[in-house]
């Protein structure tokens, strides 16, 4: 599934709407496409010019939105894809699982630095990129910065398409668990409980960032549904820096909303 789902996902445009061939399949709903339509147009009446995907696993389909393909700053997305690299490729030490979860969960910066500088930091990104056919995720010019990690609503719901499909089931439990036990308060201090988040969706993550390109970046991307992790939902964002935090996440977050309300 996931090997048809990587050739189908290469070949969506900007808008695109696909279903899987060859795999048994509930009926298309129709609600992928829904969703991202009117998510796209909420946006463009904030002037927010943000990003999404989102693939329901149970029909197949997958719809991208008119920015769904636009290359971001990860922020703290890159911690999913470096836990996904690291669990799937190294054999991982009892302080690397511990750093995973403070990663994942309160989304500790200093335990992503430790995980960074102990297994190769851009290469991590490089090579996950090439394993997950990510089309447009690119490992940071400044090596040492992974919140410059570049990728896309796209590439981000390919992720947790791989995770949930390909990983063996105690890594993909592990890294579920540890987005659904996120507190509401990051390890920085910010308030974390947006987007998604803040919609009570089974396992997120989300990113914040500013001020490179002179924007402010606010991401979220997860899994929504506890039981059949039936629907993925990526949402990336930048905006002005002077827009601030606030509106950006509020933005986010009401986009969030319309895009569930749309799926069944």
């Amino acid at each position: 599934m996931a090997a048809v789902l990587a050739l189908l996902l290469a070949a969506c445009a900007p808008s695109a709407v696909a279903t899987l061939h060859g795999t048994p399949v509930e009926p298309p709903t129709g609600a992928p496409a829904e969703a991202v339509a009117a998510a796209d147009q909420q946006a463009t009446d904030q002037d927010n010019p943000l990003g999404i995907a989102v693939l329901d696993r149970a029909t197949g389909e997958f719809a991208v939105g008119e920015h769904g393909q636009q290359p971001m700053y990860s922020a703290s997305l890159s911690k999913v894809v470096v836990a996904v690299e690291l669990l799937e490729r190294h054999r991982v030490t009892p302080q690397d699982r511990f750093d995973l979860r403070r990663a994942l969960g309160p989304s500790d910066d200093e335990a992503m630095n430790a995980l960074w500088e102990r297994y190769g930091g851009p290469s991590l990104i490089t090579s996950a990129a090439a394993r997950m056919h990510l089309q447009h995720t690119r490992a940071p010019g400044d090596q040492g910065r992974w919140g410059d990690t570049v990728t896309t609503a796209r590439d981000m719901a390919a992720v947790f398409q791989h995770l949930l499909s390909q990983m063996p089931s105690d890594d993909r439990d592990f890294v579920l668990d540890a987005l659904h036990a996120a507190p509401g308060q990051a390890a920085d201090g910010v308030n974390q409980k947006f987007g998604l988040m803040a919609l009570n969706a089974h396992a997120v993550k989300n990113g914040w960032m500013c001020c490179q390109q002179g924007k402010v970046w606010v991401h979220s991307a997860g899994v929504v549904d506890p039981d059949r992790h039936r629907y993925v939902v990526a949402l990336l964002s930048s905006q002005p820096s002077d827009v601030g935090y606030g509106k950006a996440v509020a933005d986010i977050t009401e986009v969030s909303g319309t895009a569930l309300s749309r799926l069944p």
